[in-house]
């Protein structure tokens, strides 16, 4: 004996996208022009706007910088150079140090406030008891 279940239910998007055309096929509702076609323009025509703009500031940038990578590879010999590779020993503390000590002087000051807080919050509770 067979049920009335013998295939799945159809899914939420299947559901929805049969109501969508439904309602596109109905003149009196005023979305009447919305179809799947038109969904679909409407989520890959920004997409594409954007990426066509993007390669082409990549094309105008491109363009502007040819020839000047030669140059930047002569120059190279400047930026390895050992005196400006030196990084002083206050740097090193300050980047290493910063990271530990902000977050635990963050912690420590948090903490005096809450405890300051929930200890106003008890005495003030001692005092007025109802």
């Amino acid at each position: 004996m067979a049920s009335a279940w013998s295939s799945p239910p159809p899914s939420l998007p299947s559901l929805l996208l049969l109501l969508l055309l439904r309602l596109s096929c109905s003149y009196a509702d005023p979305f009447y022009w919305i179809n799947p076609g038109v969904l679909v323009l409407m989520a890959v025509l920004p997409v594409l706007l954007l990426q066509i703009s993007l390669g082409l500031v990549y094309l105008c940038l491109q363009h502007r910088l040819r020839g000047k990578l030669w140059a930047e590879i002569e120059n190279l010999h400047r930026t390895f150079d050992p005196h400006f590779l030196r990084v002083p020993c206050w740097k090193i503390t300050l980047f290493t140090l910063v990271p530990v000590l902000g977050p635990l002087l963050a912690l420590v000051i948090c903490y005096n406030w809450l405890h300051r807080r929930l200890a106003g919050q008890f005495l003030e509770e001692l005092r007025n008891p109802f």
